[in-house]
Formats: C-alpha cells, structure tokens, sequence
C-alpha cells in the first residue's frame, strides 16, 4: 500500500500571522523531508576519510637520492601510518601520515637545491675558467 503524504499540510481558515508561526523550522523541515513514512527512518552519515599514508612517495623518496636519509624516515613513518589506518586508530595515523609528508617535502626540497645549485655551478664554472684562462694567455708573452 503507497501512502501519499503531504509535505506541509496548512489549515485554510487561520489568519496569515497564525500561518506564518506555524511554519517549521529548517531542521524540522529536514526531518519532515526524510522521514516521510513513519516506519521507515533514513540516517545519512559521512562517510569517514582515511588519511593517506604517502608510501609510493616515501619509496621514491627512499630510492632516488636520499637525502640525510629522510626517505627512510618517511617510509618508517608511512608504513607506521598504514598500520595505524589498518587497525582503525585514525587520529594516529593522520598524526604518522602528516609527519611522513613534511619529510617527503622537505626530502624533495632538498634535492631540488641540490640540483639546481649543481647546475649553476655547472655553468658559472666554464664561463670562470674560460675567463682566468684568458687572462693568464693575455700576461704570457
């Protein structure tokens, strides 16, 4: 048997004052919105997020120039954070999952200075030798 409901029955014969104290509520709306039939009762819950544990970054991390051995830190914390998501202890994991992505950044800021400052060096260096080198033939006689 399907019930019709009504989502808001108003009585006609009241005043306009009346009507509008009558009205529900935005919270009572909600309910009234979701608990049409009475036997049936809808519960909407978030769902939970699971932190991520940045274990494929802490590897790589680990595996390609690891430096003051911070991949491994990292990884140490991102399997700790892993197992912490497995065994439902979430806060910890968030705590384990945040510690292992500032050492996979700060590894990787380190390694980007580190290139950069090779490549500089790289460059500034031929052009110095090249000028010493022509100094010293411009004083030879």
């Amino acid at each position: 048997m399907i019930k019709a409901h009504c989502f808001l029955r108003w009585p006609t014969l009241l005043h306009k004052e009346e009507i509008l104290s009558a009205r529900p509520s935005a919270p009572q709306l909600q309910e009234m919105q979701y608990n049409r039939d009475p036997d049936t009762v809808v519960t909407i819950v978030n769902p939970v997020e699971h932190p991520s544990d940045y274990v494929v970054w802490s590897i790589c991390s680990f595996f390609h120039a690891n430096p003051f051995c911070l991949g491994l830190l990292a990884l140490i914390f991102s399997f700790k954070a892993r197992d912490m998501k497995v065994t439902g202890d979430l806060q910890r994991s968030r705590e384990y999952s945040k510690c292992a992505l500032g050492l996979n950044v700060a590894a990787l800021i380190i390694i980007i200075l580190t290139i950069l400052s090779l490549v500089i060096v790289l460059m500034i260096v031929p052009v110095i030798a090249h000028y010493i080198w022509s100094q010293l033939l411009s004083v030879l006689p």
